[in-house]
């Protein structure tokens, strides 16, 4: 699925999305649903860390921030859910 799709999805079902969206829509990796809501924006943790310090924050300024200010924000169903990602655990 491509990012415009999602975008269309999230944005047919009044998903909430992470605000100004041009910074941060390349942080979002798919859709995800709840037993209740979806299709919600499911953006990268560290995508939207790496957002954060580009703006000028240190790490640990961007990680206090995330923290308190996006993970402690719930504004209802259309919240998006934040992931981190792992690896593949493939072998080569």
């Amino acid at each position: 699925m491509k990012l415009d799709d999602v975008m269309d999805s999230l944005e047919d079902n009044e998903a909430l999305l992470m605000d100004p969206q041009d910074q941060f829509n390349p942080c979002i990796v798919g859709t995800g649903y709840l037993f209740h809501h979806g299709p919600v924006a499911v953006y990268d943790i560290g995508k939207v860390i790496a957002v954060f310090v580009a703006e000028g924050m240190t790490e640990e300024e961007a990680q206090e921030h995330f923290e308190f200010n996006v993970i402690g924000g719930w504004v209802g169903d259309g919240t998006p859910i934040f992931v981190h990602l792992f690896a593949s655990c493939q072998k080569d």
